[in-house]
């Protein structure tokens, strides 16, 4: 049923469209950081790579991405924000579904939702701390003072808080998600 090449673009998009909207539903987790929010439109793209592949997931991840830039209007800081966004959903996505593909048990998807959060923690406090802020804090001229502890206070923490609501969420809705994924013939999580 997915192997139809307008089924797997539709569904691609879909999934896209769906973490757009998703997008929507943020909330700050760190008071003195209100800024960075966490939203679940990773929910949708991490079942976009479990259906389609890689490919899949980043293009989701991609239809979702331009969807925000369009609706923000191009204002100055966002193609910073949905670059970093992009770059986050697949840190944590990629890494998540590769160990979710060789795992099978509950206890493997946990190992995977840790790993996918590690690595959306590592890979965001580098680009952060070489690529992001310095963009934001050249273009929009402003100072967080030393960088490395804004890193260590805000970015790490943010994304470590991210990337476990994310997987709890996820592990959450992966029973009701089971029996459709069982009939599309991508689930990787037996009993």
């Amino acid at each position: 049923m997915l192997k139809g090449k307008t089924h797997r673009l539709v569904g691609i998009s879909l999934f896209g469209a769906l973490g757009f909207i998703l997008m929507f539903l943020a909330f700050p987790v760190i008071p003195a950081f209100s800024y960075l929010k966490v939203d679940f439109s990773d929910l949708p793209i991490l079942i976009s790579f479990l259906l389609y592949g890689p490919f899949g997931g980043i293009m989701s991840a991609l239809v979702r991405t331009i969807l925000h830039y369009i609706q923000t209007g191009g204002d100055m800081g966002y193609p910073i924000g949905d670059f970093a966004s992009f770059i986050a959903t697949l840190s944590y996505c990629w890494p998540a579904y590769a160990l979710l593909k060789k795992s099978k048990t509950q206890k493997g998807a946990a190992a995977a939702f840790v790993f996918g959060t590690i690595s959306l923690t590592i890979i965001l406090s580098i680009a952060n701390l070489y690529v992001i802020t310095p963009l934001y804090l050249r273009i929009l001229n402003f100072s967080v003072g030393n960088l490395s502890e804004y890193i260590l206070a805000g970015v790490v923490p943010f994304n470590i808080i991210k990337g476990t609501i994310i997987s709890i969420v996820f592990l959450m809705v992966l029973p009701k998600l089971k029996p459709w994924l069982v009939k599309q013939n991508r689930m990787l999580i037996n009993d």
